[in-house]
């Protein structure tokens, strides 16, 4: 199957921008601090704030897909 260049330039676009999202953002805060408290050796600490953070990003993610039905862009292309 053949991609143009727009066709992957737009789709390069959209997972660079993405990135700038709250939920990537509070991803990549959750995988530091969690990190972070494993390294210090604080595990219970660790194991709290990855369940604080985990709820926020999953409810995020519910909102984000929420927006994407409503708008009528799904994740998933089914192709015919």
């Amino acid at each position: 199957m053949f991609i143009s260049n727009a066709a992957r330039y737009s789709t390069m676009r959209e997972r660079l921008l993405w990135l700038c999202t709250c939920t990537s953002i509070e991803i990549m805060t959750a995988a530091g601090v969690t990190a972070y408290l494993l390294y210090l050796g604080q595990a219970t600490l660790a194991l709290i704030s990855a369940l604080v953070f985990a709820k926020v990003i999953v409810f995020h993610f519910a909102i984000e897909m929420h927006e994407r039905i409503k708008r009528g862009r799904f994740l998933v292309k089914i192709a015919h």
